[in-house]
């Protein structure tokens, strides 16, 4: 007697079937997932370095002092910045300037090239997405 339809069997291999393609898939995905976020945590991490860069040399830019009081960093032209180890960000006068800040400091500059009343080098260290990026940024103020 032969049997017609969907034996017991079939259906068993059917099922595992689509639990091992459904678990390549899902790994795949996943890898896709993690590589992109490694990606992105690059991207924000460089443009928050860039951001900061930019409104020190603006702020340097601008003044004709530049002091270090109590870890903050303050012009002649006003503008302060600081950074707020609780929250993990620069603050530039009272507003966030960047975020996903692990380390900022100031740094002593022992070259004879530097005036350090005019000159100031900060070494900042970011974190995002499990990707690090730590940069020294050294400026000058006046023209």
């Amino acid at each position: 007697m032969k049997k017609k339809g969907i034996t017991m069997t079939s259906v068993v291999v059917y099922v595992a079937l689509f639990f091992v393609f459904t678990s390549i898939a899902v790994a795949i995905s996943s890898s896709m997932n993690y590589e992109a976020l490694n990606e992105k945590g690059n991207i924000i991490n460089n443009k928050n370095i860039q951001k900061l860069q930019f409104n020190l040399l603006n702020s340097a830019k601008n003044s004709i002092e530049v002091f270090e009081i109590n870890g903050k960093i303050v012009f002649s032209n006003n503008d302060e910045y600081y950074y707020d180890n609780q929250k993990k960000r620069i603050i530039k006068n009272d507003a966030t300037l960047i975020q996903d800040v692990e380390n900022f400091e100031i740094v002593d500059l022992d070259s004879e090239n530097f005036d350090k009343e005019k000159s100031l080098c900060v070494r900042v260290k970011l974190k995002k997405y499990g990707i690090e990026k730590e940069e020294e940024l050294i400026f000058s103020v006046g023209d």
